[in-house]
């Protein structure tokens, strides 16, 4: 197991991840077609989103956590 302190860390690879892959599926598919090169365009493009949403993701994340416990009641 990845020890506890690492939490944030872990949380916002998982967020990135989890949000940039579909969506760089989707703008392939929407933008390319599902054409012969559709797979090496879909895997530059996850790769490229997972790398540019992780550093994003590490920062926007507690950001948003921030205005949302100030925003909303308790």
């Amino acid at each position: 197991m990845i020890p506890a302190k690492y939490y944030g860390i872990v949380m916002s690879c998982l967020a990135a991840i989890i949000i940039s892959v579909p969506i760089a599926f989707i703008m392939v598919a929407m933008n390319l077609g599902f054409v012969s090169g559709f797979v090496p365009a879909f895997l530059k493009s996850a790769l490229v989103s997972v790398l540019i949403s992780i550093p994003l993701a590490a920062v926007g994340i507690p950001i948003a956590e921030k205005i949302t416990k100030k925003i909303v009641e308790k």
